[in-house]
């Protein structure tokens, strides 16, 4: 697994803030993104779909956006965090997530590298067999 340091900017998201943590949100939080994007607003998709959690106890899931702007519930601007970054790409499914996880806590306790509880998702758009690979990114101190 390549896990790499990086510095990155933050990214202004429009998001369905869900607190406490209900992974089984995840669609409805989107639909509600989409429908929002959809609905007239002057705010743009200009990347990904993205999923931040927060020390386990809240999540942020939506996409990445042009602009902040005013509440419309439930959707709420917020960013992705900007600062140094562990990461690495998953690329075998949602289903063993956990692996590419692991990979990162492992080579960040072998590395000396301290996480903060924040990390996020970014998923690609579906290549031409329908895969999508995830990029796992974790905030570090």
């Amino acid at each position: 697994m390549d896990v790499r340091i990086d510095v990155v900017e933050p990214s202004l998201t429009a998001v369905v803030v869900v607190e406490p943590m209900d992974p089984s949100r995840l669609m409805d939080c989107y639909n509600s993104v989409y429908a929002f994007l959809r609905g007239g607003t002057k705010v743009a998709q200009t990347g990904q779909n993205v999923a931040l959690y927060d020390h386990g106890e809240r999540m942020e899931i939506g996409v990445e956006v042009d602009r902040a702007f005013d509440p419309a519930y439930p959707v709420v601007s917020s960013s992705l965090p900007g600062g140094r970054v562990a990461h690495a790409t998953h690329t075998t499914g949602y289903g063993d997530l956990y692996r590419t996880y692991d990979a990162i806590h492992d080579w960040c306790r072998v590395h000396g590298e301290e996480t903060i509880g924040i990390q996020w998702e970014i998923y690609s758009d579906p290549d031409e067999s329908g895969s999508v690979s995830v990029q796992i990114c974790y905030l570090l101190r």
